[in-house]
């Protein structure tokens, strides 16, 4: 029976250590599934990630074809401006057009009286016997 005494405690040693040891293996286990879903949450995020940095690049190079379309626009617009204001520059000023207009007011013959020819004479005539 002395035997038996530290038997019975190496039993119980040895079941408290595959206890343990059967505890530590599933919390080992556990530890290495939270692992793998990290690992794939980590994958997923930085495929996520590459994905969306692409889409941006891509819409970030539209973006900036349209801002260049937008600027060879304007610099076209630039250079119409500067061609008509040139154009301008050979037109007729308001003092000129004014002058044209009582030029013309003189000499329009509807709304100016001119003498014909022979009532010049005939008033001439007039003038002359009236003298004598």
């Amino acid at each position: 029976m002395v035997f038996e005494k530290p038997n019975t405690e190496m039993g119980a040693v040895s079941s408290e250590l595959a206890r343990r040891l059967n505890e530590n293996s599933r919390r080992l286990r556990i530890m290495e599934q939270k692992l793998d879903k990290l690992e794939t949450s980590m994958d997923l995020l930085e495929e996520n990630t590459l994905n969306q940095m692409n889409d941006m690049k891509i819409g970030l190079e539209r973006i900036s074809a349209k801002i260049s379309a937008v600027g060879d626009k304007l610099a076209g617009i630039d250079n119409e401006i500067l061609r008509i204001t040139k154009e301008m520059g050979k037109t007729a000023t308001k003092a000129e057009v004014r002058q044209l207009e009582t030029f013309i007011d003189l000499v329009n013959p509807i709304t100016s009286k001119f003498v014909t020819k022979d009532e010049l004479e005939r008033a001439f005539e007039d003038k002359i016997g009236r003298r004598a």
